[in-house]
């Protein structure tokens, strides 16, 4: 047993979050005043789903990208680190072992570090551990965390505890586009354009929804929203309403109120199936094995074609026909559970992934 462990956990991809937190709340039930590490950007979805009894602590990972004298940086950094230490735990397990967050864990003065094996891990921990980064992603991070806790696997649907305000601006935002009845989340984006499925095919896919009744919402910023703007031009006769609230919490309340959601591989694809909400996931090259989407409500898609032995998320003679051979009345048909033609298959790493009770 350890004495209250540090958990560093500050990765800044959505997705992997999503995936880690089941096992940081089954390590939180054993040590309920462990430390947690995280990126500050996601601290609003954190307080949702985390004890209170848990010490957070923000990595300033954006506020460190600020504009700004050397000498802010460093205070702000420092001021991180004095934090971190103060923790004093005699155990820290660094949960992805990205490097900086390697130098983090050394830097923290735990007796005990423990992290993958890779990337000097030894300069890091002094407690490497080999994970198997072949099966599911949500798999490693139980691996890491068998010091702590190994028994059964948690579910991958989250508790979700919302703020009255996240409620009531999801609410306001469904009144103000009218809209009452069933609708389907749809996000077009992803972090890399090799992910994102092309916009005609989700022009089609939304016109069938259109014609059995169902009102669409589509989420994203940034690049995402050039997509979404792209879509709509397609569809001047429908509309289309954009989600425009942009904190977690109110994303999650919208997936809670919606019939079902459509969209590559993302992290709001991750938090969807954390909701237990019904997806359909749109896969190309990403390996189903290590990021499908959790839950017995989640089902993923990919085109009829194959790629070659090379293609990869960099390259691909083909174009990624693995992605653009899916076809939108495939999709259609398993958003709307139709099983005509359909193949539904489990993902591949249903047999891998430890006995859960998701």
């Amino acid at each position: 047993m350890h004495s209250n462990p540090v958990l560093m956990f500050p990765t800044h991809y959505l997705g992997n979050f999503i995936l880690g937190l089941p096992w940081v709340l089954r390590v939180a039930k054993e040590y309920p005043e462990l430390t947690l590490v995280i990126d500050a950007r996601f601290r609003t979805l954190t307080d949702t789903v985390i004890p209170s009894s848990v010490n957070i602590i923000e990595y300033p990972r954006q506020r460190l990208k600020e504009p700004g004298s050397i000498w802010s940086r460093l205070s702000l950094y420092l001021g991180f680190l004095r934090k971190l230490r103060s923790a004093s735990s005699d155990c820290l397990i660094d949960m992805e072992g990205e490097r900086f967050s390697g130098v983090l864990s050394r830097l923290s003065g735990a007796k005990q570090r423990y992290g993958p094996t890779g990337k000097n891990a030894h300069r890091f921990y002094n407690n490497p551990r080999t994970l198997d980064y072949e099966k599911h992603r949500y798999n490693a991070f139980g691996e890491i965390l068998e010091v702590l806790v190994a028994d059964k696997a948690p579910s991958n649907i989250l508790p979700y505890c919302l703020p009255p305000h996240a409620e009531h601006a999801t609410d306001e935002f469904l009144q103000r586009c009218s809209i009452s009845s069933r609708f389907v989340v749809i996000h077009p984006g992803a972090s890399a354009d090799y992910k994102k499925w092309p916009v005609e095919y989700f022009v089609s896919l939304i016109t069938m929804f259109k014609r059995q009744g169902l009102e669409i919402v589509m989420i994203g910023v940034g690049d995402d929203k050039r997509m979404i703007d792209a879509i709509a031009d397609q569809l001047d006769d429908s509309n289309l309403f954009h989600f425009d609230l942009t904190g977690y919490p109110e994303l999650v309340a919208l997936f809670k109120r919606a019939h079902f959601y459509v969209g590559g591989d993302s992290g709001p694809m991750h938090l969807a199936a954390s909701t237990g909400l019904d997806l359909v996931a749109l896969f190309g090259p990403s390996k189903e094995a290590i990021w499908a989407p959790l839950g017995k409500n989640s089902r993923l898609l990919r085109g009829t074609k194959a790629c070659g032995k090379d293609c990869d998320a960099w390259q691909c003679k083909f174009n990624y026909h693995c992605l653009t051979s899916l076809i939108p009345e495939i999709v259609f048909g398993a958003a709307t559970a139709t099983r005509v033609a359909i193949d539904m298959r489990d993902p591949a790493f249903e047999n891998e992934i430890k006995e859960t009770n998701l």
